[in-house]
Protein backbone atom coordinates (compact mmCIF):
# COMPACT_ATOMS: atom_id res chain seq x y z
CA UNK A 1 0.00 0.00 0.00
CA UNK A 2 2.04 3.11 -0.87
CA UNK A 3 1.83 6.78 0.53
CA UNK A 4 -0.72 8.04 -1.37
CA UNK A 5 -2.86 5.21 -0.86
CA UNK A 6 -2.59 5.58 2.78
CA UNK A 7 -3.10 9.77 2.91
CA UNK A 8 -6.90 9.09 0.78
CA UNK A 9 -7.75 6.45 3.53
CA UNK A 10 -7.09 8.60 5.99
CA UNK A 11 -8.79 11.90 4.38
CA UNK A 12 -11.59 9.35 3.88
CA UNK A 13 -12.12 8.03 7.08
CA UNK A 14 -13.41 9.47 10.15
CA UNK A 15 -11.49 7.54 12.59
CA UNK A 16 -14.73 8.73 15.50
CA UNK A 17 -17.78 10.93 15.46
CA UNK A 18 -20.61 8.46 14.19
CA UNK A 19 -17.99 5.63 13.87
CA UNK A 20 -18.50 4.57 17.81
CA UNK A 21 -22.53 4.72 16.80
CA UNK A 22 -21.36 2.35 14.85
CA UNK A 23 -19.06 -0.09 16.65
CA UNK A 24 -22.42 0.48 18.86
CA UNK A 25 -24.71 -1.16 16.43
CA UNK A 26 -22.20 -4.02 15.31
CA UNK A 27 -22.27 -4.64 19.51
CA UNK A 28 -26.10 -4.87 19.33
CA UNK A 29 -25.91 -7.25 16.37
CA UNK A 30 -23.65 -9.61 18.21
CA UNK A 31 -25.19 -9.59 21.36
CA UNK A 32 -28.51 -10.56 20.37
CA UNK A 33 -27.90 -13.17 17.24
CA UNK A 34 -24.74 -15.38 18.76
CA UNK A 35 -25.83 -16.81 22.13
CA UNK A 36 -27.81 -20.35 20.12
CA UNK A 37 -24.21 -21.11 18.68
CA UNK A 38 -21.97 -20.07 21.72
CA UNK A 39 -24.43 -21.38 24.51
CA UNK A 40 -25.22 -25.00 21.99
CA UNK A 41 -24.11 -27.25 24.39
CA UNK A 42 -25.67 -26.63 27.38
CA UNK A 43 -28.92 -25.56 25.67
CA UNK A 44 -28.77 -29.16 23.74
CA UNK A 45 -27.04 -30.89 26.18
CA UNK A 46 -29.54 -33.78 27.31
CA UNK A 47 -31.25 -33.81 23.58
CA UNK A 48 -27.84 -34.44 22.12
CA UNK A 49 -27.47 -37.53 24.38
CA UNK A 50 -30.94 -39.12 24.11
CA UNK A 51 -30.53 -38.50 20.30
CA UNK A 52 -26.67 -40.40 20.35
CA UNK A 53 -25.14 -37.74 18.78
CA UNK A 54 -21.00 -38.93 18.38
CA UNK A 55 -18.78 -35.80 19.03
CA UNK A 56 -18.01 -36.30 15.12
CA UNK A 57 -21.23 -34.94 14.68
CA UNK A 58 -21.05 -32.30 17.05
CA UNK A 59 -18.25 -31.16 15.76
CA UNK A 60 -19.57 -31.29 12.35
CA UNK A 61 -22.42 -29.47 13.26
CA UNK A 62 -20.75 -26.74 14.55
CA UNK A 63 -18.17 -26.28 11.79
CA UNK A 64 -20.31 -26.69 8.95
CA UNK A 65 -22.25 -23.65 10.50
CA UNK A 66 -19.22 -21.72 10.79
CA UNK A 67 -18.08 -22.89 7.42
CA UNK A 68 -20.95 -22.00 5.86
CA UNK A 69 -20.85 -18.48 7.23
CA UNK A 70 -17.35 -17.96 5.84
CA UNK A 71 -17.95 -19.51 2.18
CA UNK A 72 -21.54 -17.34 1.76
CA UNK A 73 -19.81 -14.11 3.28
CA UNK A 74 -16.97 -15.23 0.29
CA UNK A 75 -19.42 -14.99 -2.45
CA UNK A 76 -21.40 -12.89 -0.84
CA UNK A 77 -18.89 -9.91 -0.42
CA UNK A 78 -19.06 -8.75 -4.49
CA UNK A 79 -22.28 -7.55 -3.31
CA UNK A 80 -20.83 -4.90 -1.10
CA UNK A 81 -19.40 -3.42 -4.18
CA UNK A 82 -23.21 -2.66 -5.36
CA UNK A 83 -25.05 -2.33 -2.28
CA UNK A 84 -24.97 -0.47 0.78
CA UNK A 85 -23.61 -2.32 4.20
CA UNK A 86 -26.82 -1.60 5.96
CA UNK A 87 -28.73 -3.39 2.75
CA UNK A 88 -27.31 -6.22 2.86
CA UNK A 89 -26.69 -6.43 6.77
CA UNK A 90 -30.79 -6.14 7.06
CA UNK A 91 -30.65 -9.42 4.71
CA UNK A 92 -28.40 -11.17 6.70
CA UNK A 93 -30.36 -10.64 10.47
CA UNK A 94 -33.63 -11.55 8.59
CA UNK A 95 -31.98 -14.97 7.74
CA UNK A 96 -29.95 -15.57 10.92
CA UNK A 97 -33.13 -14.84 12.88
CA UNK A 98 -35.59 -17.30 10.46
CA UNK A 99 -32.86 -20.04 11.42
CA UNK A 100 -33.00 -19.39 15.55
CA UNK A 101 -37.18 -19.15 15.55
CA UNK A 102 -37.14 -22.49 13.24
CA UNK A 103 -34.63 -24.31 15.82
CA UNK A 104 -37.44 -24.08 18.28
CA UNK A 105 -39.01 -27.06 16.58
CA UNK A 106 -35.66 -29.18 15.55
CA UNK A 107 -36.04 -31.75 17.31
CA UNK A 108 -33.59 -34.51 15.24
CA UNK A 109 -30.23 -34.15 14.37
CA UNK A 110 -30.65 -33.73 10.58
CA UNK A 111 -33.11 -30.54 11.39
CA UNK A 112 -30.46 -29.33 14.04
CA UNK A 113 -28.21 -29.06 10.69
CA UNK A 114 -30.63 -27.32 8.37
CA UNK A 115 -31.59 -24.83 10.83
CA UNK A 116 -28.92 -23.96 12.93
CA UNK A 117 -25.61 -24.91 10.52
CA UNK A 118 -27.37 -23.76 6.95
CA UNK A 119 -29.86 -21.05 8.10
CA UNK A 120 -28.10 -19.24 10.59
CA UNK A 121 -24.69 -19.97 8.70
CA UNK A 122 -26.13 -18.48 5.65
CA UNK A 123 -27.30 -15.80 7.43
CA UNK A 124 -23.87 -14.67 9.26
CA UNK A 125 -21.89 -14.98 6.08
CA UNK A 126 -24.50 -12.46 4.58
CA UNK A 127 -24.58 -10.27 8.02
CA UNK A 128 -20.52 -10.31 9.12
CA UNK A 129 -18.59 -8.79 5.83
CA UNK A 130 -21.20 -5.67 6.29
CA UNK A 131 -19.91 -5.46 9.51
CA UNK A 132 -16.39 -5.68 8.66
CA UNK A 133 -16.73 -3.26 5.99
CA UNK A 134 -18.39 -0.68 8.21
CA UNK A 135 -15.59 -0.49 10.45
CA UNK A 136 -12.92 -0.25 8.18
CA UNK A 137 -15.34 2.16 6.05
CA UNK A 138 -15.09 4.38 9.31
CA UNK A 139 -11.96 3.54 11.29
CA UNK A 140 -8.34 3.19 9.57
CA UNK A 141 -5.57 4.60 12.55
CA UNK A 142 -7.86 4.00 15.48
CA UNK A 143 -9.46 0.38 13.44
CA UNK A 144 -7.23 -1.93 16.27
CA UNK A 145 -9.18 -0.17 19.37
CA UNK A 146 -12.48 -0.20 17.40
CA UNK A 147 -12.66 -3.77 17.06
CA UNK A 148 -11.75 -4.74 20.30
CA UNK A 149 -14.61 -2.26 21.90
CA UNK A 150 -17.11 -3.61 19.18
CA UNK A 151 -16.04 -7.34 19.99
CA UNK A 152 -15.81 -6.44 23.91
CA UNK A 153 -19.15 -5.23 24.09
CA UNK A 154 -20.94 -8.46 22.52
CA UNK A 155 -18.66 -10.39 24.68
CA UNK A 156 -20.15 -8.61 28.07
CA UNK A 157 -23.54 -10.09 27.21
CA UNK A 158 -21.75 -13.95 27.00
CA UNK A 159 -20.26 -13.89 30.77
CA UNK A 160 -24.19 -14.08 31.48
CA UNK A 161 -25.66 -15.84 29.29
CA UNK A 162 -24.31 -19.07 29.65
CA UNK A 163 -26.02 -19.04 33.43
CA UNK A 164 -28.85 -17.85 32.13
CA UNK A 165 -29.47 -20.39 29.43
CA UNK A 166 -28.89 -23.12 31.82
CA UNK A 167 -31.49 -21.50 34.18
CA UNK A 168 -33.79 -21.39 31.40
CA UNK A 169 -33.40 -25.00 30.20
CA UNK A 170 -34.14 -26.00 34.03
CA UNK A 171 -36.68 -23.65 34.43
CA UNK A 172 -38.61 -23.46 30.85
CA UNK A 173 -37.22 -26.12 28.68
CA UNK A 174 -35.12 -26.50 25.62
CA UNK A 175 -38.09 -24.85 23.19
CA UNK A 176 -39.10 -22.24 25.17
CA UNK A 177 -35.62 -21.16 25.84
CA UNK A 178 -34.50 -21.12 21.88
CA UNK A 179 -37.78 -18.95 21.16
CA UNK A 180 -36.93 -16.58 24.30
CA UNK A 181 -33.46 -16.46 22.26
CA UNK A 182 -35.63 -15.64 19.00
CA UNK A 183 -37.73 -12.66 20.62
CA UNK A 184 -33.50 -11.33 21.74
CA UNK A 185 -32.59 -11.67 18.09
CA UNK A 186 -35.11 -9.31 16.97
CA UNK A 187 -32.96 -6.33 19.04
CA UNK A 188 -30.48 -7.07 15.85
CA UNK A 189 -32.52 -5.10 13.48
CA UNK A 190 -32.57 -1.36 15.49
CA UNK A 191 -28.32 -2.77 14.83
CA UNK A 192 -28.76 -2.62 10.97
CA UNK A 193 -30.92 0.67 11.15
CA UNK A 194 -28.23 2.14 12.53
CA UNK A 195 -25.45 1.23 10.07
CA UNK A 196 -25.56 4.04 8.25
CA UNK A 197 -23.24 4.52 5.33
CA UNK A 198 -20.49 7.17 4.89
CA UNK A 199 -22.00 10.38 4.02
CA UNK A 200 -21.25 10.95 0.56
CA UNK A 201 -19.94 14.89 0.85
CA UNK A 202 -17.11 13.45 2.56
CA UNK A 203 -15.99 10.51 -0.03
CA UNK A 204 -16.45 13.52 -2.81
CA UNK A 205 -14.74 16.12 -1.27
CA UNK A 206 -11.66 13.54 -1.21
CA UNK A 207 -12.42 12.24 -4.96
CA UNK A 208 -12.05 16.16 -5.92
CA UNK A 209 -8.58 16.56 -4.14
CA UNK A 210 -7.25 13.50 -5.67
CA UNK A 211 -8.40 14.47 -8.86
CA UNK A 212 -7.24 18.01 -8.72
CA UNK A 213 -3.56 16.34 -7.64
CA UNK A 214 -3.79 13.51 -10.50
CA UNK A 215 -5.49 15.88 -13.32
CA UNK A 216 -1.90 16.82 -14.74
CA UNK A 217 -0.58 13.20 -14.53
CA UNK A 218 -3.45 11.72 -16.93
CA UNK A 219 -3.04 14.83 -19.23
CA UNK A 220 0.72 14.16 -19.56
CA UNK A 221 -0.38 9.83 -19.95
CA UNK A 222 -3.24 10.41 -21.85
CA UNK A 223 -1.48 9.87 -25.48
CA UNK A 224 0.94 7.23 -24.81
CA UNK A 225 -2.22 5.32 -22.80
CA UNK A 226 -4.81 5.73 -26.05
CA UNK A 227 -1.69 4.90 -28.80
CA UNK A 228 -1.06 1.40 -26.13
CA UNK A 229 -4.61 0.69 -26.21
CA UNK A 230 -5.39 1.24 -30.14
CA UNK A 231 -2.36 -0.85 -31.03
CA UNK A 232 -2.50 -3.65 -28.74
CA UNK A 233 -4.18 -7.05 -29.52
CA UNK A 234 -8.21 -6.80 -28.33
CA UNK A 235 -8.55 -9.92 -25.70
CA UNK A 236 -11.85 -11.02 -25.19
CA UNK A 237 -13.35 -11.20 -21.46
CA UNK A 238 -13.39 -15.03 -20.10
CA UNK A 239 -15.06 -16.45 -17.24
CA UNK A 240 -11.80 -16.63 -15.69
CA UNK A 241 -10.91 -13.29 -15.82
CA UNK A 242 -14.14 -12.26 -14.82
CA UNK A 243 -13.91 -13.83 -11.52
CA UNK A 244 -10.22 -12.75 -11.33
CA UNK A 245 -11.83 -9.06 -11.68
CA UNK A 246 -15.06 -9.63 -9.20
CA UNK A 247 -13.08 -11.64 -6.71
CA UNK A 248 -9.94 -9.80 -7.09
CA UNK A 249 -7.78 -13.38 -6.92
CA UNK A 250 -4.47 -11.24 -7.96
CA UNK A 251 -4.21 -10.46 -4.08
CA UNK A 252 -2.90 -13.84 -3.58
CA UNK A 253 0.31 -12.84 -5.70
CA UNK A 254 1.30 -11.08 -2.46
CA UNK A 255 2.63 -13.19 -0.31
CA UNK A 256 2.32 -12.27 2.68
CA UNK A 257 -1.29 -11.78 2.26
CA UNK A 258 -1.60 -15.08 0.78
CA UNK A 259 0.59 -17.09 4.20
CA UNK A 260 -1.92 -15.26 6.27
CA UNK A 261 -5.23 -16.16 5.00
CA UNK A 262 -3.91 -20.28 5.39
CA UNK A 263 -2.74 -19.28 9.26
CA UNK A 264 -5.75 -17.33 10.00
CA UNK A 265 -8.08 -20.26 8.45
CA UNK A 266 -5.97 -23.09 9.95
CA UNK A 267 -6.28 -21.82 13.12
CA UNK A 268 -9.60 -20.50 12.79
CA UNK A 269 -10.53 -24.13 12.64
CA UNK A 270 -8.66 -25.80 14.93
CA UNK A 271 -8.93 -23.34 17.75
CA UNK A 272 -13.01 -22.97 17.23
CA UNK A 273 -13.36 -26.55 17.59
CA UNK A 274 -12.10 -26.68 21.17
CA UNK A 275 -13.68 -23.49 22.08
CA UNK A 276 -17.43 -24.49 20.92
CA UNK A 277 -16.85 -28.17 22.00
CA UNK A 278 -15.87 -27.28 25.59
CA UNK A 279 -19.27 -27.35 26.83
CA UNK A 280 -19.08 -30.87 25.67
CA UNK A 281 -15.41 -31.87 26.46
CA UNK A 282 -15.88 -30.72 30.35
CA UNK A 283 -18.36 -33.46 30.75
CA UNK A 284 -16.42 -36.28 29.62
CA UNK A 285 -12.76 -34.96 30.77
CA UNK A 286 -13.54 -33.72 34.12
CA UNK A 287 -16.99 -35.26 34.88
CA UNK A 288 -18.39 -31.44 34.96
CA UNK A 289 -22.19 -31.55 35.32
CA UNK A 290 -24.23 -28.92 33.64
CA UNK A 291 -24.64 -25.54 35.84
CA UNK A 292 -20.35 -26.29 36.76
CA UNK A 293 -19.96 -26.29 32.98
CA UNK A 294 -21.45 -22.93 32.65
CA UNK A 295 -19.83 -21.48 35.39
CA UNK A 296 -16.36 -22.42 33.22
CA UNK A 297 -18.22 -20.97 30.53
CA UNK A 298 -19.12 -18.03 31.74
CA UNK A 299 -15.51 -17.21 33.45
CA UNK A 300 -14.13 -18.00 30.14
CA UNK A 301 -16.44 -15.86 28.37
CA UNK A 302 -15.01 -13.27 31.16
CA UNK A 303 -11.79 -13.39 30.48
CA UNK A 304 -12.41 -13.63 26.79
CA UNK A 305 -13.31 -9.61 27.55
CA UNK A 306 -10.05 -9.25 28.56
CA UNK A 307 -8.40 -10.98 25.96
CA UNK A 308 -10.82 -8.33 23.89
CA UNK A 309 -10.24 -5.33 25.53
CA UNK A 310 -7.38 -4.91 27.92
CA UNK A 311 -4.83 -6.51 26.07
CA UNK A 312 -5.28 -4.99 22.66
CA UNK A 313 -5.58 -1.25 24.14
CA UNK A 314 -1.90 -1.86 26.07
CA UNK A 315 -0.96 -3.38 22.23
CA UNK A 316 -2.06 -0.75 20.60
CA UNK A 317 -0.23 1.83 23.37
CA UNK A 318 2.99 -0.23 22.30
CA UNK A 319 2.20 -0.55 18.70
CA UNK A 320 2.43 -4.01 18.73
CA UNK A 321 2.40 -6.16 15.12
CA UNK A 322 -0.78 -7.50 14.84
CA UNK A 323 0.36 -10.53 13.56
CA UNK A 324 2.65 -11.47 16.27
CA UNK A 325 0.03 -10.65 19.07
CA UNK A 326 -1.99 -13.58 17.16
CA UNK A 327 0.70 -15.65 17.25
CA UNK A 328 1.34 -15.18 20.96
CA UNK A 329 -2.32 -16.18 21.96
CA UNK A 330 -1.70 -19.11 19.68
CA UNK A 331 1.15 -20.30 21.56
CA UNK A 332 -0.61 -19.60 25.00
CA UNK A 333 -3.64 -21.29 23.93
CA UNK A 334 -1.67 -24.10 23.23
CA UNK A 335 -0.03 -24.25 26.37
CA UNK A 336 -3.73 -23.94 28.33
CA UNK A 337 -4.47 -26.92 26.32
CA UNK A 338 -1.37 -28.90 27.65
CA UNK A 339 -2.61 -28.09 31.39
CA UNK A 340 -5.96 -29.03 30.62
CA UNK A 341 -4.93 -32.87 29.15
CA UNK A 342 -2.12 -33.05 31.86
CA UNK A 343 -4.57 -32.58 35.10
CA UNK A 344 -8.55 -33.10 34.05
CA UNK A 345 -9.68 -33.84 37.66
CA UNK A 346 -8.24 -30.57 39.32
CA UNK A 347 -10.85 -28.35 39.46
CA UNK A 348 -8.20 -24.98 40.09
CA UNK A 349 -6.31 -26.28 36.79
CA UNK A 350 -9.45 -26.50 34.40
CA UNK A 351 -10.94 -23.57 35.75
CA UNK A 352 -7.32 -21.82 35.19
CA UNK A 353 -6.59 -23.39 31.64
CA UNK A 354 -10.38 -22.15 30.22
CA UNK A 355 -9.75 -18.97 31.77
CA UNK A 356 -6.01 -18.37 29.20
CA UNK A 357 -8.39 -19.95 26.78
CA UNK A 358 -11.08 -17.72 27.08
CA UNK A 359 -8.41 -14.86 27.29
CA UNK A 360 -6.73 -16.33 23.64
CA UNK A 361 -10.20 -16.47 22.21
CA UNK A 362 -10.73 -12.96 23.03
CA UNK A 363 -7.30 -11.66 21.49
CA UNK A 364 -7.93 -13.62 17.47
CA UNK A 365 -11.25 -12.44 17.62
CA UNK A 366 -9.84 -8.96 17.89
CA UNK A 367 -6.76 -9.59 15.69
CA UNK A 368 -7.91 -11.78 13.13
CA UNK A 369 -10.33 -8.80 11.88
CA UNK A 370 -6.78 -6.29 11.83
CA UNK A 371 -4.34 -8.45 10.21
CA UNK A 372 -5.99 -8.57 6.75
CA UNK A 373 -6.92 -4.56 6.62
CA UNK A 374 -3.41 -3.93 7.31
CA UNK A 375 -2.01 -5.75 4.36
CA UNK A 376 -4.49 -4.49 1.64
CA UNK A 377 -5.74 -0.76 0.57
CA UNK A 378 -9.63 0.04 1.32
CA UNK A 379 -10.52 -0.33 -2.21
CA UNK A 380 -9.06 -4.23 -1.90
CA UNK A 381 -10.91 -4.63 1.66
CA UNK A 382 -14.26 -6.19 0.61
CA UNK A 383 -12.34 -8.64 -2.07
CA UNK A 384 -9.26 -9.70 0.42
CA UNK A 385 -11.63 -10.49 3.57
CA UNK A 386 -14.64 -12.36 0.96
CA UNK A 387 -11.44 -15.12 -0.19
CA UNK A 388 -9.86 -14.92 3.36
CA UNK A 389 -13.67 -15.94 4.72
CA UNK A 390 -13.61 -18.48 1.71
CA UNK A 391 -10.91 -20.45 2.63
CA UNK A 392 -11.37 -20.30 6.35
CA UNK A 393 -14.82 -22.05 5.89
CA UNK A 394 -13.44 -24.84 3.72
CA UNK A 395 -10.85 -25.58 5.69
CA UNK A 396 -12.80 -25.33 9.14
CA UNK A 397 -15.12 -28.12 7.17
CA UNK A 398 -12.33 -30.14 6.94
CA UNK A 399 -10.56 -29.80 10.00
CA UNK A 400 -13.59 -29.54 12.40
CA UNK A 401 -14.92 -33.28 11.71
CA UNK A 402 -11.53 -34.81 12.10
CA UNK A 403 -10.57 -33.48 15.15
CA UNK A 404 -14.05 -34.95 16.23
CA UNK A 405 -13.01 -38.24 14.56
CA UNK A 406 -9.92 -38.12 16.77
CA UNK A 407 -12.40 -38.27 19.60
CA UNK A 408 -14.07 -41.14 18.25
CA UNK A 409 -11.37 -43.25 17.70
CA UNK A 410 -9.78 -42.82 21.14
CA UNK A 411 -12.78 -42.14 23.25
CA UNK A 412 -11.03 -39.50 24.89
CA UNK A 413 -11.13 -35.58 23.96
CA UNK A 414 -7.34 -35.40 24.60
CA UNK A 415 -5.72 -36.73 21.57
CA UNK A 416 -8.58 -33.66 19.96
CA UNK A 417 -7.06 -31.26 22.41
CA UNK A 418 -3.36 -32.01 21.22
CA UNK A 419 -4.36 -31.79 17.22
CA UNK A 420 -5.92 -28.53 17.57
CA UNK A 421 -2.11 -27.56 18.95
CA UNK A 422 0.26 -29.21 16.51
CA UNK A 423 -2.43 -27.34 14.28
CA UNK A 424 -1.99 -24.02 16.02
CA UNK A 425 2.00 -24.41 15.93
CA UNK A 426 1.97 -25.19 12.42
CA UNK A 427 1.07 -21.36 11.73
CA UNK A 428 3.15 -20.38 13.74
CA UNK A 429 5.88 -22.04 12.29
CA UNK A 430 4.34 -20.97 8.68
CA UNK A 431 4.31 -17.41 10.05
CA UNK A 432 8.06 -17.15 10.82
CA UNK A 433 9.18 -19.23 7.71
CA UNK A 434 7.02 -16.02 5.94
CA UNK A 435 8.55 -13.00 7.73
CA UNK A 436 12.29 -14.48 7.63
CA UNK A 437 11.63 -15.00 3.45
CA UNK A 438 10.19 -11.45 3.23
CA UNK A 439 12.71 -9.85 5.58
CA UNK A 440 15.55 -11.60 2.94
CA UNK A 441 13.84 -10.09 0.13
CA UNK A 442 13.77 -6.94 1.35
CA UNK A 443 17.56 -6.65 2.59
CA UNK A 444 17.97 -8.31 -1.10
CA UNK A 445 16.19 -5.45 -2.84
CA UNK A 446 18.38 -2.94 -0.58
CA UNK A 447 21.06 -3.99 -1.47
CA UNK A 448 20.57 -4.18 -5.46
Amino acid sequence: MNEQTKKKEEQVQPDGGYGWVIIFAIILLNASLSTLVSCFGIIFGADLKSMGISAAQISLLLHLQSSLYCIVGFFGSPLLKKYQFRTIAFIGAAVWCSGIFFTTFAATYTLLVFTISFITGIGQGILMPATYLATNTYFKKRLTLAVSISTTGATLFSVISPKICDILVTKVGRKNTVLILFFISLLSFIGCLLLKPLPKKEVQRDELVTLNNTKQTNVENNTSKIYKETTRPIKKDTITSKLISIFDLTLLKQPSYTVAIICLGVSFAAELNMVLMMQVVLPELSNFKSNEVANVTSVQFGFDIIGRLIIPMVCHYFKANPKWVYVSALLTATVARTLLTLYTQSYIIVYIACSIIGATKGMRAVYQSVIIPKLVPLDKFVAANGFQMFFTGAISLVIGPIIGVIHDAFSSYKPALHASSILSCFCVILWIFETCFTRKISINNHVC
